[in-house]
C-alpha cells in the first residue's frame, strides 16, 4: 500500500502548525457564522452541519489547539517575553476560556436533532456571533503578536519538543487532518451565503 501524504505537512516551527490550525478554524467559523445568520433570519437549522462544527470546536479547537497554546506557547512567552507579552498571554488565555464556555453553551443547549424553537433561534445566533468574534480576535492577537514574538524571543532549543507534543495531543483527541475533509465539505456548502 503506497504511503499517503498527510493533509497538513509537518512544519518546521511549532507556530506554523498553529497558523495552519487557524486556517482550518477560519473555514469552520465561516460556515458557522453563515448558519447563525440563516437561523437569525428564521431559516432552518442545519442540524448535521451544526453538530459537526460544534464537535470540531469542542474536540479540536478547545481540546487540542487551545491546549497546545496553554501548555507550551503561553508559558514560554510569559517566561521569555516582556511584561506586555505576558499580559497579552493572560488576555488571550482569558478569551480562550470565554470561547470554550461559548462552545460548551452551544453544545449543551443547541446541538439539536431538528429545528430550533423560535425562542432559541436568536439565542443561538447571538452566541454564534459572539463566539466567531471572540475566536477571530484570539487568532488575530496570536498571529500578529504572540506567534511572531515566540519566533523572535523563544530559542529554537526551547521549542524542540513542541511539534512532538502537538502530535501527541492530536493523537489523544483527533488530528487537524482528520477534520480537514469534513470541514471543507461543510465550508463549501456554506460559502457565499
Amino acid at each position: 500500500m503506497p504511503r499517503q501524504r498527510p493533509i497538513r505537512p509537518k512544519m518546521q516551527r511549532a507556530t506554523d502548525n498553529l497558523r495552519a490550525d487557524h486556517v482550518l478554524t477560519e473555514r469552520a467559523l465561516g460556515a458557522l457564522c453563515a448558519i447563525g445568520q440563516q437561523v437569525r433570519a428564521g431559516g432552518p437549522f442545519p442540524a448535521a452541519d451544526g453538530a459537526t462544527l460544534l464537535r470540531y470546536l469542542r474536540d479540536y479547537v478547545v481540546g487540542v489547539h487551545f491546549r497546545m497554546e496553554a501548555e507550551l506557547l503561553g508559558p514560554a512567552l510569559a517566561m521569555h517575553g516582556s511584561d506586555a507579552t505576558a499580559m497579552l498571554v493572560g488576555d488571550v488565555m482569558r478569551m480562550q476560556d470565554e470561547a470554550a464556555d461559548l462552545v460548551l453553551a452551544l453544545v449543551v443547549f443547541w446541538e439539536p436533532d431538528g429545528a430550533l424553537p423560535p425562542a432559541e433561534q436568536a439565542g443561538f445566533a447571538d452566541t454564534v456571533a459572539l463566539l466567531c468574534q471572540r475566536l477571530r480576535r484570539i487568532q488575530e492577537l496570536e498571529e500578529n503578536d504572540l506567534f511572531t514574538t515566540c519566533e523572535r524571543e523563544v530559542a529554537l532549543d526551547d521549542q524542540l519538543g513542541w511539534c512532538a507534543d502537538f502530535a501527541q495531543l492530536e493523537r489523544e483527541r483527533g488530528t487537524a487532518a482528520s477534520w480537514a475533509e469534513r470541514l471543507a465539505a461543510i465550508a463549501a456548502r456554506w460559502s457565499g451565503r
